[in-house]
């Protein structure tokens, strides 16, 4: 019986340490976009106003799903986040926007938060601007109309 034991022991150990180095999650967290760039590769930001600098870049991946990639942008007191990320908040109120430079965009209301969710088409990511003032709104179209019609990576 205390061989039986020892074995079941030995396989749950195994089990752990094998589930250990197969789950790939990475939670990573950068002050500047080139240190990023360096660990998960080459992404696009959107051209911010003058004043606006990054405060920090996460990345988080579970191994499974799409990568989410967050960009925070301060300027004074004034904060904007720009996220890279699979579909999101799909069950929270949204308006539709109709703009004729991007077809797939809403205005999601997140708690306090304004969203802008929108992508150009859809083999790509969905892009995402998050503000806690309403007054942004038309401001952050421009952004994202200008983000995706500009080729470069910022």
């Amino acid at each position: 019986m205390g061989d039986k034991v020892k074995v079941i022991k030995i396989l749950l150990l195994f089990s752990f340490v094998i589930f250990g180095a197969c789950s790939g999650d990475q939670h990573l967290t950068f002050e500047k976009k080139e240190d990023a760039e360096q660990e998960i590769g080459e992404f696009k930001t959107p051209a911010m106003p003058k004043g606006y600098v990054i405060k920090k870049i996460t990345y988080d991946h579970d191994g499974f799903t799409h990568p989410e990639t967050k960009v925070f942008y301060e300027k004074e007191s004034h904060s904007i986040t720009f996220m890279i990320a699979s579909s999101w908040f799909d069950n929270r109120p949204s308006e539709k926007i109709e703009n004729d430079k991007i077809a797939d965009m809403v205005w999601i209301s997140k708690d306090k938060d304004y969203v802008l969710k929108w992508r150009s088409s859809d083999k790509q990511s969905y892009k995402y601007l998050f503000t806690k003032n309403e007054k942004d709104k038309e401001w952050l179209i421009s952004i994202a109309e200008n983000y995706s019609t500009n080729p470069l990576v910022t």
